[in-house]
């Protein structure tokens, strides 16, 4: 009777302290080992957080910005009509590019251009009749219109059906041109956007910004720090040399951009929450050789 009671008290026993020490101590040593992983893994995902922020920002900045660089001066018609006119736009026209403290504005007729199967120097008709007039300009739009020989440019001041109609006369009349053709009659919108680096008040402290056709700016890409531009001439300069102040913007055919990007990791346990780049590209400008 005695012996069982004896076997049964062994079997009750619990741990005794040294056990439950050792427990504890090769339990802290896994909970920290853990700790130490977990830790690890958000820095590495706090850092390609901000790396891939950096990365996207840049991208961002590159494809819009190098849009209008390529596009400096282009023309609804040729390249070689000449530019009619002693208006504000004609002249920044004749300029299509300008660099300055302020930022770097860019000159050129949009993208699209439209055809024109009839016209003068107070008003031009649409040779197409889909998109409709009215979907492509608005009152007091600036437009190019040219032809073959010349180009110059005009407010509008009302659209009804084809008819685009000016505020002002044009300096020219498109239809009556020697050695321009009717057909090659064309009218776009008028495109000047200026770039330039400002304060957006966040952590990432500066930001791209845009201003289109004089209005206010519009933040294109976060933590952009720094905007500088130097430039290749293809006269007038040397070949093998980017200049950051060209004597005259008018034979620059390439710019090379340089642009310290910042972005701002969520963490906050880390000490330097700041991820660093710098963004370099070189982008031709389209309508002159290299």
């Amino acid at each position: 009777m005695k012996w069982n009671s004896l076997r049964m008290h062994a079997k009750q026993q619990g741990f005794t302290l040294v056990e439950l020490m050792i427990a504890m101590v090769l339990g802290l040593l896994v909970l920290g080992a853990a700790l130490a992983v977990f830790q690890s893994n958000q820095k590495t995902f706090s850092a390609n957080e901000g790396q891939n922020r950096v990365q996207e920002n840049a991208r961002i900045a590159y494809e819009m910005m190098t849009k209008d660089i390529r596009s400096v001066g282009s023309s609804a018609c040729s390249s070689e009509a000449m530019v009619l006119g002693s208006d504000s736009y004609s002249t920044a026209f004749r300029a299509p590019l300008a660099y300055s403290a302020s930022g770097m504005t860019t000159t050129s007729a949009d993208d699209l251009s439209y055809r024109v199967a009839s016209g003068s120097a107070s008003s031009v008709t649409l040779v197409e009749s889909s998109p409709s007039a009215t979907d492509i300009f608005k009152v007091n739009d600036i437009v190019m219109v040219c032809n073959a020989a010349m180009t110059g440019f005009a407010k509008v001041a009302a659209i009804s059906g084809k008819t685009v109609t000016f505020a002002a006369a044009l300096p020219f009349d498109p239809a009556n041109t020697a050695n321009a053709a009717a057909g090659s009659m064309s009218i776009a919108r008028f495109r000047s956007n200026r770039w330039y680096v400002g304060s957006n008040g966040r952590d990432s402290a500066n930001s791209l910004f845009v201003s289109r056709a004089g209005a206010a700016g519009q933040e294109v890409a976060d933590g952009v720090q720094s905007l500088t531009l130097a430039f290749h001439r293809i006269a007038g300069g040397t070949p093998t040399t980017y200049e950051a102040s060209p004597s005259d913007y008018q034979y620059v055919n390439a710019v090379r951009l340089t642009a310290p990007m910042r972005a701002v990791s969520q963490s906050k346990s880390s000490e330097n929450r700041n991820i660093n780049r710098t963004m370099a590209a070189t982008v031709s400008i389209r309508n002159r050789g290299l």
